[in-house]
């Protein structure tokens, strides 16, 4: 993946795809495969895998492996594809896993591992390095994921392949990274679209999209909104479906993530299970979680 054309796929809403799971804890691909169909059948360019959102903990590299060829080949070239590594891994094994994405033709986001936190040069000089020796290994653009110190973050965006950065630490980290690498590099919100909106006005270029793989009209409304710089319209979209949709979520007794993965089997994407010992939720929670997106106008009633 051409580092300047990843860079530019990541100014607009990107989809964060799942993995999806069989009752019995079997990968399903190809509930995946057709989820990223119908994000390009509904004109969405770039689809991103995630340690989170894609449920990286639940699986060994060999299954994020295969999740990611499934997207890829589903992809089949009409898609920009970005990959990310996992939390726990080790130098070695990220250097790896990226030349397996930089030969598939996507690009590569690089987390932080987690055994690296710290500030000062004792914690700070491995990470860089790190993330060099990955660039020396590699062709594609690379995306930065984690939380740095600003002076780590200013060194990282000089690296020529570092073309973004996946920004999820928090406001205030938010405001300052954008104003030390903004101007460099893309950089795109991984949390709520308010926190997008906040994000705008300091240069953040791109979002990741909750209902582009569910609703995807709300994502069309909410971007065309941006576009036209009328962030009225675009507070009224979030306070329609996504200020519900969190409260729902963030609140819920089993967590943020299951409510997610539930919405996906709502909308008929694919199916709410994960893997145990994580709760999936059950029919009379799927019930509530419906009507909280038939309240929003998205869904008819059982009835109806």
């Amino acid at each position: 993946m051409d580092p300047e054309r990843l860079q530019a796929a990541l100014a607009q809403p990107i989809i964060s795809l799942p993995t999806y799971f069989h009752r019995d804890g079997r990968q399903d691909l190809l509930s995946l495969s057709r989820t990223v169909d119908f994000s390009i059948d509904n004109d969405f360019s770039t689809s991103l895998l995630t340690a989170g959102d894609s449920n990286y903990e639940l699986q060994s590299e060999t299954e994020i492996r295969a999740v990611v060829q499934a997207v890829v080949d589903a992809a089949a070239g009409r898609a920009t594809v970005l990959v990310g590594t996992a939390l726990h891994w080790w130098r070695d094994q990220i250097i790896d896993f990226a030349r397996f994405v930089d030969d598939l033709g996507a690009g590569v986001m690089v987390l932080r591992p987690s055994a690296s936190g710290g500030n000062g040069p004792h914690f700070e000089d491995p990470v860089f390095a790190m993330y060099e020796a990955v660039a020396a290994q590699v062709n594609c653009g690379i995306v930065l994921n984690g939380q740095f110190s600003m002076g780590l973050l200013d060194r990282l965006a000089d690296i020529p392949q570092v073309i973004g950065l996946k920004e999820d630490a928090g406001d205030a980290w938010c405001h300052d990274a954008l104003y030390t690498v903004g101007d460099r590099i893309s950089v795109f919100n991984g949390g709520q679209k308010w926190r997008f909106l906040y994000g705008l006005l300091w240069g953040m270029k791109g979002y990741m999209s909750s209902f582009g793989p569910l609703a995807p009209q709300v994502a069309h409304q909410f971007w065309h909104a941006v576009q036209q710089k009328d962030l009225f319209a675009a507070a009224r979209i979030v306070d329609t479906y996504d200020n519900p949709f969190f409260q729902h979520s963030i609140s819920h007794p089993k967590g943020f993530h299951p409510v997610r993965q539930a919405s996906f089997e709502i909308f008929g994407r694919g199916p709410r299970w994960l893997r145990a010992p994580q709760a999936s939720l059950d029919d009379t929670e799927m019930a509530a979680l419906r009507d909280v997106f038939v309240h929003m106008g998205l869904l008819k009633t059982e009835s109806a």
